[in-house]
């Protein structure tokens, strides 16, 4: 094996530690998500399909934190956001 290939060897290996760590860091993520609602402390169930695809799961990586919020709570924080003007009517921020 010459130098070149044992360099694109070298950068191959580096490039998929790079990807584990970056999905590991997501499960681990994952593994702080609450059983509740963070408003109305309503149970979540991670296993429910239908909770899973409706409620609301708001990630902050940097700050290491998820919260989950059903649809009720969701709805009337979008709905007081739009009152304040804080969102346009298409949900996006200013």
């Amino acid at each position: 094996m010459n130098r070149k290939q044992r360099r694109a060897k070298d950068r191959k290996i580096k490039k998929s530690k790079a990807k584990t760590t970056e999905m590991e860091q997501k499960l681990g993520l994952f593994d702080l998500m609450p059983n509740e609602c963070m408003v109305c402390h309503a149970a979540f169930d991670k296993t429910n399909k239908e909770m899973v695809q409706t409620w609301n799961v708001v990630v902050r990586e940097q700050e290491k934190s998820v919260k989950v919020y059903c649809p009720r709570c969701w709805g009337e924080a979008i709905k007081i956001l739009k009152e304040v003007g804080a969102i346009h009517d298409e949900g996006q921020t200013k």
